[in-house]
């Protein structure tokens, strides 16, 4: 079985978590081995992210993006009126769309199988408000002080954890607290995740000294959906409430939206491929 796609570019960040230049020479290798050599490559940060036009003029087909999360997001962002299809490589920390889409498989394994035809194309569910779109989820709350924590924790900055911890917790106990309308419980966040018939909203607990601990604990981890939680609703749009200004964190990226903004379930515009076998 053949590949579809023979004119492939690749996207790589040499600074996420587990990208280098030996990963993107092997990369290069798979691709020239299944008569798909790269049409371009986009290095980060030097180079900008390419424009579905750019894509499209080069006749490219396929766009190869090793990279983590954050980066994948900003990439499908210029993206969703191209007609080619993204292949999201794990070259980040987490790697939590990737996961989605091929498991816990390595960029080599994933691009071999989707050269060799053994991918399936999608247009995974995703998260849509007025900050943007967000495949894996968003986290809307005072709590998304902690995504700065882990940024210091990250670059191993002790002066910056110095400074981010107390501002971290302090929000956690006394930030104002998000609701979905309709309900009088609050929270300190609210983490909404796409399902394919539903958004799934999660009100993070953190009613004492072992919860708090317990999200700071998942913050550095990078995994803010560990900490404790309870389940609040599975529908196709939320409204969140609170006082004022409300802090969000799109698939790991900070942002900002008034109370009473709506978050509705859509299929993602822009086609990816999944080497991972299809949920029964």
């Amino acid at each position: 079985m053949t590949s579809p796609f023979t004119r492939p570019a690749l996207i790589c960040n040499l600074r996420s978590g587990s990208s280098d230049e030996a990963l993107v020479g092997r990369l290069t290798e798979i691709c020239q081995a299944a008569s798909a050599p790269l049409v371009r490559t986009v290095t980060l940060p030097d180079d900008d992210l390419p424009a579905a036009a750019m894509l499209q003029d080069a006749g490219i087909d396929l766009l190869l993006v090793l990279s983590g999360d954050g980066t994948l997001n900003a990439a499908a962002a210029k993206l969703e009126a191209w007609d080619g299809a993204m292949l999201p490589l794990p070259g980040g920390t987490l790697n939590l769309f990737h996961k989605t889409l091929h498991g816990d498989r390595s960029p080599e394994d994933v691009l071999q199988d989707a050269l060799g035809g053994k991918a399936r194309t999608v247009h995974p569910p995703t998260i849509v408000c007025d900050a943007g779109r967000a495949y894996i989820g968003v986290i809307a709350g005072p709590t998304t002080a902690w995504a700065e924590v882990r940024e210091q924790f990250r670059s191993l900055s002790l002066s910056g954890l110095a400074e981010t911890i107390p501002g971290a917790i302090d929000a956690t106990l006394y930030g104002d607290g998000v609701r979905i309308r309709g309900s009088d419980e609050s929270f300190q966040a609210i983490n909404l995740t796409p399902k394919a018939d539903r958004i799934l909203a999660e009100g993070l607990i953190t009613d004492s000294a072992g919860s708090i601990l317990s999200h700071g604990i998942a913050w550095l981890g990078g995994d803010f959906r560990e900490g404790p939680s309870v389940d609040l609703s599975e529908r196709r749009a939320v409204v969140i409430e609170s006082t004022g200004a409300i802090g969000l964190l799109l698939d790991g990226e900070p942002a900002e939206l008034p109370s009473g903004a709506t978050y509705r379930l859509e299929p993602s515009p822009l086609a990816f491929l999944a080497t991972a076998p299809a949920a029964e």
